[in-house]
């Protein structure tokens, strides 16, 4: 058997400067494990010795010195996972000194760290540091509202089948900080209610719902929230959590059964005006088609594609002010975005739930859209052409004005990278018309075989057809 001090000298030894992010993790996971394997006397001689780099919460301006202190922080977590530090008098109380205190250290690996090793502290000792954890969230502390909740997610997702017991405990601040004004806190509490709703599916969706009904009434202008109206603000903030932490906990591989009993209502988001509100809905809609799509699956025709058709054609234009000129931005386009994945993950995991007739007019309104959304729209048809090549040909001719509007794209004052990209786009739209040009039946529209010769007769084409014809 190895001794277990020549061990740790060798894992000591492993840290240098170089040493990546996933290298460092790793290395106190092993130091954690050979620690809570060894004699309480080793263990508490190791714990000194961590204390003595730790104490003070003092950041080293040396860049060698601070991984030696996150290396500290990380492996009094992963020892905290797996033992009781409250057992051991005093040491759970000075780690929660340490902790807090590294939140206000100025290097962000130590921040994170500390929330990493309080998390996980927690789960091995609930009462001393989850409790910590949870009354600290109440305090009005903006600086460490997103560390904590950082910690409260990993105490989540590390303590598993044990969080049972501590959801009421665990629920009440997620709930105080879901209406944040910081979207970054919001978007952490959106992950600790996901987790939690993995492990514990029906207290965390029924609390969602709860949440989501009680702050439905959201009053807009122009997809907006008027600046004064701060019950709708805070309604619109908890309403996109609701959605957000859906999205997760659909990612996380929730349980089938127990949200499909809720989809019902967290799909209503999707009527809300307001844009974040909405849009966090659709990417929660997306997600569920494209991982789950049985939850959404019976709902689709009557829940979900009326306010699909209506984001398609919808546009949300407002001028900005940027001194010598103004600049038009349309607020709806990541809502059509997000449409379209939607549309097109139904293509490929529901195609018998989509009236695909009813699709083919937003998909040639796509073709003239923004580029980014033009150039999926380019991507469905093609793949469309395959799969349901009748209902291509039906449709061939609304194709056919976007597509030459699109070829037709002047260069200008174009150079580099913008231009590069431009010739990108082009030849996508070229790419689409020979392959609609191949379908069966597609060339017997004299319109769209009067496009395909007006095209391959234009001599600016003629280098990128043939190249595309040869591949």
């Amino acid at each position: 058997a190895i001794d277990f001090n020549e061990l740790l000298k060798v894992l000591k030894q492993r840290l240098t400067d170089q040493v990546a992010k996933h290298g460092m993790y790793n290395l106190a996971k092993c130091d954690a494990v050979i620690t809570t394997s060894t004699t309480p006397a080793n263990q508490k001689a190791e714990l000194n010795d961590i204390f003595k780099l730790l104490d003070g919460s003092k950041t080293p301006s040396d860049t060698s010195k601070v991984h030696r202190v996150q290396l500290a922080l990380l492996i009094t977590g992963d020892i905290g996972r797996e033992m009781d530090l409250s057992a051991q008098r005093g040491v759970a109380d000075r780690l929660k000194g340490i902790y807090l205190g590294y939140f206000d250290s100025w290097s962000e690996e130590l921040k994170s760290a500390a929330s990493y090793a309080l998390g996980n502290a927690a789960v091995g000792a609930p009462k001393a540091f989850l409790q910590a954890m949870v009354n600290k969230l109440e305090e009005d502390n903006k600086k460490q509202q997103y560390l904590l909740l950082s910690a409260l997610r990993e105490f989540i997702q590390s303590t598993r089948n044990n969080v049972e017991d501590s959801v009421s405990v665990i629920v009440p601040p997620l709930e105080l900080h879901c209406a944040d004004e910081d979207e970054g806190v919001r978007t952490m509490v959106a992950g600790c209610f996901g987790s939690l709703a993995c492990l514990q599916p029906k207290p965390a969706l029924s609390k969602l719902a709860e949440l989501q009904m009680s702050h439905s009434t959201i009053v807009t202008s122009k997809g907006a929230v008027a600046e004064e109206d701060t019950a709708s603000k805070k309604n619109a903030h908890v309403c996109w959590t609701v959605a957000t932490s859906v999205k997760h906990a659909i990612a996380g591989k929730v349980d089938v059964t127990e949200l499909s009993q809720y989809m019902p209502t967290f799909v209503q988001l999707l009527s809300q005006d307001e844009v974040s509100v909405r849009n966090a809905a659709l990417l929660m809609v997306y997600s569920a088609v494209h991982h789950m799509p049985q939850v959404v699956a019976g709902l689709l025709k009557d829940s979900i594609m009326p306010s699909l058709y209506e984001v398609a054609g919808l546009k949300l234009e407002r001028k900005v002010d940027l001194g010598p000129f103004t600049h038009t931005v349309d607020d709806a386009l990541p809502l059509r975005k997000a449409a379209l994945s939607i549309f097109a993950t139904c293509l490929e995991n529901l195609p018998g739930n989509l009236d695909i007739s009813e699709f083919m007019p937003v998909l040639a309104k796509s073709l003239g859209d923004a580029e980014d959304i033009q150039l999926h729209a380019h991507q469905i048809v093609i793949s469309m052409c395959s799969r349901q090549p009748t209902y291509v040909v039906a449709s061939v001719e609304t194709f056919i004005e976007p597509l030459e509007k699109t070829m037709n794209k002047k260069h200008g004052q174009k150079t580099g990278t913008e231009l590069e990209r431009l010739n990108d786009w082009i030849k996508s739209a070229l790419r689409v018309m020979l392959t609609l040009s191949k379908l069966e039946g597609a060339m017997n529209s004299r319109n769209f075989a009067e496009f395909v010769e007006r095209i391959k007769g234009n001599s600016k084409f003629s280098l990128l057809l043939a190249a595309m014809e040869e591949m």
